[in-house]
């Protein structure tokens, strides 16, 4: 069996490889962008979630502008009459 490493928030905040601070760890808790492990308690990360959050950044495809008519057709001055 392997058993992952188990972070708190305040130790995650301070790995050098993950470079977020602990209250930016703790709003991606709260939104669900990072889950958490709750043992006695205390909110633990798993390895694995930060990990994910490395390799996931920078590669989530930017939506595509979306043009929206608010108004109907354009119509000549000579069409309305």
């Amino acid at each position: 069996m392997i058993l992952e490493k188990l972070y708190t928030v305040r130790e995650a905040g301070a790995l050098d490889w993950l470079r977020l601070k602990e209250w930016t760890l703790w709003a991606m808790l709260k939104d669900g962008r990072l889950l958490r492990t709750k043992v006695g308690g205390k909110t633990l990360i798993r390895e694995s979630e930060l990990r994910k959050l490395i390799s996931d950044s920078g590669n989530e495809p930017k939506p595509e502008p979306v043009m929206v008519e608010t108004r109907g057709p354009a119509r000549k001055a000579e069409d309305r009459a």
